[in-house]
């Protein structure tokens, strides 16, 4: 898991800081992260913006609430624009007008035609070339590769050039390029700026789930507080329509709580006293009394938006191309220009020169190719965050997108994880009581399904309490095992296979047994080297776990069933599934199975519990149920909020469709950029068609990645690969 985040945000911003890298941040409007060279280049207090659109952006917005602030933003682009049309009124006279008249007035007509121009020019450089300056001033301070500088550089050429050309009296001037360039480039990052704000919708919009308030229940009576102030421990009481603030326990009352917006669950569920809920979850009707079970901070919700923010903010291995990439792109532009200008005025056209080398400049900013990968992973992460997936690494999503092997854990992921014991059977000799109070203190070790269901078991017929138990160790996908004063001496709770290699000896009369009961599972108890007793132990298959396998195997994927339970269990299970099998595996036998079929492709790991925490890691892509234990989450790359199997058609049909997305994005960005700069270098493309195609060509890669936003999660289907 990568170092956490702190997640900074405002009414229209999030920031995101990577502890470990002081110099990544993300973009104050668009969340979009921002990397810089210098070793002290951003601090956490300034201002930062990924490129001038925010920037401009961010203050139409009013990111500070400062509404004279953004009606003012609004006005200088209302102003520019208006400037800009009356240039181009005037140029479109000027171009009406021979340069060479012999009618004295109609010259004098001309000069004051050129003059206009510069007039009504130069409040447009003053309206929108600050922040070009002020990006290409941060951009050299902070060393970020970028085309805003030269970008600059082009735009104030031309117009120094056109006013060299205007007070010398010979040559043309292209103040209605400055002025148009300038509009659309403005137009155009600030819509790329939009576009990216609305990709980022999903995480402000699970930060307005967390209340501002609780309502603390101190000494009894009822007070309202800060959120920051509820510690784990605390009491606190949520009305009918009022938002759970975090992660607790039922306490008192009974009430429908609606989980869609966390879990992604359409139906409300019905939550009692001892009951867990989730923070952000809405309460339907009947007050509830929660005992908090962490800090606002620290509940599911919070840990959704750190889970979404280190996704984003983590490059893939697409963003680390382009990053590669743009290292020599920066000064293959710059050449490019350059040598345009030189052989157009080699050629003897010295201002078509300067023409073409804008217009390489402009064609040649990298805005679609810098959106290309991370607009479409923000849409997806943030689209599947609303789903109650958590998409941890965005690495992740592209290799299940092209996983072909699917590995499931049995107990707690295939099963439901509520095992339940149908009889216990006691060796020759062994009395009940002794057995089941030994079972109970060493399945209260434990938090495996079946220690659980033993326990539940055993509690019910408990005539005594549970003897004193010492010295616990727990055995991963084996059991656990405790020193009883009492047995004076060591006493198991585990697999036959445990059993076997610690030297128990399993009565004749045990085994028999068991062998007619092929579709249940088994733990037993032993010591003084005897098996003294065995549970035959019942799970039941989740009920989407058949469809789902079934629309897997559907589109080619090879489902694999993983599971340390005997061969004759795993069988039974797996025929009626449809499902491969490898059985009685240790830990370290999954993960071996995992480097063995990752020979073959690539693999997906679905489990829940500790001893799955290895082949989670191992495996390409890790995806943890809501239900597993925090290591198993830890681990994996990807964690349901819920249990539900169904989920992961969705999830690798929102995969491939975002690695579509991403595939068509970088291919047309390359396309455009190299093609864009070759027309612009032989001058067959004007600095204002370019910067008009520039706008198209973001708005373009912002369309096609914006559809993952609003991709259909209802949909079970998945699309079979060629």
């Amino acid at each position: 898991m990568d170092a956490p985040y702190s997640v900074l945000s405002t009414k229209y911003s999030v920031r995101a800081k990577l502890n470990d890298d002081p110099n990544r941040f993300g973009c104050d409007f668009c969340g979009l992260p921002i990397v810089a060279a210098g070793a002290t280049a951003l601090e956490a207090n300034d201002s930062h913006y990924c490129c001038y659109g925010c920037r401009f952006a961010a203050s139409i917005a009013a990111a500070d609430g400062d509404e004279g602030q953004a009606r003012w933003a609004m006005t200088r682009l209302g102003l520019a624009i208006f400037f800009s049309m009356s240039v181009m009124v005037f140029t479109m006279l000027l171009w009406s007008q021979p340069e060479e008249s012999r009618d004295q007035l109609a010259r004098v007509w001309y000069d004051l035609l050129r003059y206009a121009c510069l007039l009504f020019t130069i409040p447009v450089v003053l309206l929108l070339g600050g922040p070009l300056i002020d990006d290409a001033a941060t951009e050299l301070r902070e060393r970020r590769p970028s085309l805003g500088v030269l970008l600059g550089v082009g735009i104030f050429a031309a117009l120094i050039y056109s006013m060299w050309s205007l007070f010398s009296g010979s040559g043309h001037v292209y103040f209605e390029v400055v002025a148009t360039v300038l509009v659309a480039l403005t137009l155009g990052r600030w819509f790329e700026a939009t576009g990216k704000l609305k990709t980022t919708a999903a995480l402000r919009g699970l930060k307005q789930l967390l209340p501002d308030t609780v309502r603390l229940i101190l000494a009894g009576e009822e007070r309202i507080a800060d959120i920051k102030q509820l510690a784990a421990g605390d009491i606190f009481r949520v009305l009918p329509g009022e938002r759970i603030p975090t992660d607790g326990e039922v306490v008192v009352h009974q009430a429908a709580v609606d989980e869609q917006a966390i879990t992604g669950e359409s139906l409300p569920v019905i939550r009692r006293p001892h009951d867990r809920v989730l923070s952000g979850t809405l309460v339907l009707d009947g007050p509830l009394e929660i005992c908090a079970a962490a800090p606002a901070d620290e509940g599911t919700l919070a840990q959704m938006i750190e889970a979404v923010v280190q996704a984003t903010a983590h490059r893939t291995a697409q963003e680390r191309l382009a990053e590669r990439i743009s290292r020599w792109f920066l000064p293959t532009v710059a050449f490019v220009a350059i040598a345009t200008l030189a052989a157009h005025w080699w050629l003897g056209n010295p201002s078509g020169g300067l023409l073409a080398a804008l217009a390489v400049l402009v064609i040649a900013c990298p805005c679609a190719l810098g959106l290309a990968t991370p607009m479409a992973l923000w849409a997806a992460i943030g689209r599947a965050a609303q789903s109650g997936v958590l998409i941890r690494d965005g690495d992740a999503l592209a290799a299940i997108a092209k996983s072909n092997t699917i590995c499931f854990d049995k107990t707690g992921t295939i099963t439901t994880g509520q095992a339940s014991v149908e009889r216990l059977c006691l060796a020759a000799g062994a009395s009940e009581q002794p057995v089941l109070r030994v079972a109970a203190a060493l399945a209260h070790c434990s938090d495996h399904p079946l220690s659980i269901g033993v326990r539940n078991f055993a509690e019910k017929r408990l005539l005594q309490s549970t003897p004193a138990i010492r010295n616990v160790q727990v055995r991963a996908g084996s059991g656990v095992a405790g020193d009883f004063d009492e047995l004076r001496g060591r006493a198991l709770l585990g697999s036959r296979a445990w059993m076997i290699e610690s030297g128990q000896q399993i009565p004749s009369g045990l085994v028999q047994a068991n062998e007619t009961a092929d579709d249940a599972a088994e733990t037993f108890v032993a010591w003084d080297g005897v098996v003294q007793g065995r549970f035959l132990i019942h799970e039941g298959v989740r009920p989407e776990a058949e469809s789902t396998i079934a629309i897997l195997k559907a589109t080619g994927c090879r489902c694999v069933m993983l599971t340390g339970d005997r061969a004759a269990r795993a069988q039974t299970l797996a025929h009626s599934l449809g499902l491969e099998f490898r059985a009685q595996l240790l830990p370290h036998q999954k993960l071996a199975t995992i480097r063995e079929l990752q020979a073959l492709g690539t693999v997906v790991m679905v489990g829940d519990g500790v001893n799955d925490a290895p082949a989670l890691a191992a495996a390409d892509v890790g995806i943890a149920l809501g239900s597993g234990a925090d290591i198993s989450r830890h681990f994996a790359g990807i964690c349901l909020l819920t249990s539900d199997l169904s989920r992961l058609p969705w999830l690798i049909r929102l995969a491939r469709h975002t690695d579509n997305a991403i595939r068509w994005n970088l291919v047309w960005a390359f396309g455009y950029n190299i093609g864009g700069i070759g027309l612009a270098a032989a001058g067959l493309l004007h600095p204002i068609v370019a910067a008009i195609a520039m706008g198209v060509s973001s708005f373009l890669v912002i369309t096609n990645s914006l559809a993952l936003a609003r991709f259909d999660r209802n949909e079970p289907q998945l699309e079979a690969r060629s």
